[in-house]
């Protein structure tokens, strides 16, 4: 089988629902907070045409939509993920990650690292000291579509973004990132 306009993954489970403590494991009833639980990554098992075979094996992020959405279900724990290679709405493909632990990433999609969030002081009673601040709008540009001197910005740059346009992901080695489009960043901070 191969695609035309579409990526194709293998996605084993759909949802994040199990947590692994003390060599045991417990099932999350995920259907009260489905939206924090979906998987947004996959292995590439085809792509598309104008994409490289060399990415046959490489992991895949994705919008979220692809595992709740019906259409792009194609059996087999297999699943279609829409790219436009000008990104906007129709782009689902977020980015490549391949086994050295490069990412590319595609259409106009970008990774921010989150703020670091301030900690709530707290008396040994439990009485809060100090309340913390809503953080900043703004992380480091992490990753970067190719060809994008037009956004301005480079990557390990200080960048603001709009509200509500940051959507953590998790990363293979765990670390937690803000997907966005490279539109909705708003400027560089200047050191």
């Amino acid at each position: 089988m191969k695609a035309l306009n579409h990526f194709i993954v293998h996605i084993p489970k759909k949802f994040k629902n199990e947590v692994t403590f003390n060599g045991g494991t417990l099932e999350i009833v995920n259907k009260y907070n489905e939206f924090e639980h979906r998987v947004n990554s996959g292995e590439i098992k085809n792509v598309p045409k104008g994409i490289d075979e060399k990415h046959i094996g490489s992991t895949m992020y994705f919008h979220h939509h692809v595992v709740i959405e019906q259409r792009y279900d194609i059996g087999d724990n297999l699943y279609l993920v829409q790219y436009d290679s000008d990104g906007g709405y129709g782009n689902h493909a977020i980015g490549i990650e391949n086994k050295n632990g490069d990412i590319t990433m595609l259409g106009d999609w970008c990774f921010v690292a989150p703020p670091v969030e301030e900690e709530e002081e707290t008396s040994d009673s439990g009485i809060i000291l100090s309340i913390k601040e809503e953080p900043e709008l703004e992380g480091v540009l992490l990753a970067i579509p190719r060809d994008s001197e037009w956004i301005g910005a480079k990557l390990n740059d200080l960048v603001g973004y709009t509200k509500n346009s940051e959507y953590e992901m998790e990363l293979l080695d765990g670390s937690k990132v803000y997907r966005m489009r490279a539109t909705e960043l708003v400027y560089v901070k200047e050191a």
